[in-house]
């Protein structure tokens, strides 16, 4: 093996557990500001290997099927009232802004 294959396979960021500690902190930030956040209720996110049931959208009223990623979202203090959206569907919600979304 050549010093410059040896060179190049230590600058992959894949090899560099620094460089991955870096692209984590830049994908955690940007899951936590990606506008799904609105007054007056917890928002959850469901990463698709985390879904593993079929649910209804109250937005649209169409299936939110297992292996998709979705939100979970409740009122504060009401975790009772919970319900599965389709991530666009929710975003839809948060521009309009008013919260008051059939449930």
């Amino acid at each position: 093996m050549s010093k410059g294959a040896r060179k190049k396979r230590q600058t992959r960021p894949w090899q560099n557990p620094d460089a991955l500690r870096d692209i984590g902190d830049l994908l955690a930030a940007a899951r936590e500001d990606d506008g799904l956040a609105l007054a007056g209720y917890e928002v959850q996110r469901v990463d698709p290997v985390r879904a593993l049931k079929d649910y209804i959208c109250p937005e649209c009223g169409n299936v939110v099927p297992a292996g998709e990623g979705h939100v979970v979202v409740w009122p504060h203090g009401d975790p009772d009232l919970r319900r599965h959206w389709h991530r666009h569907c929710w975003r839809l919600e948060v521009r309009r802004g008013d919260g008051d979304g059939e449930y």
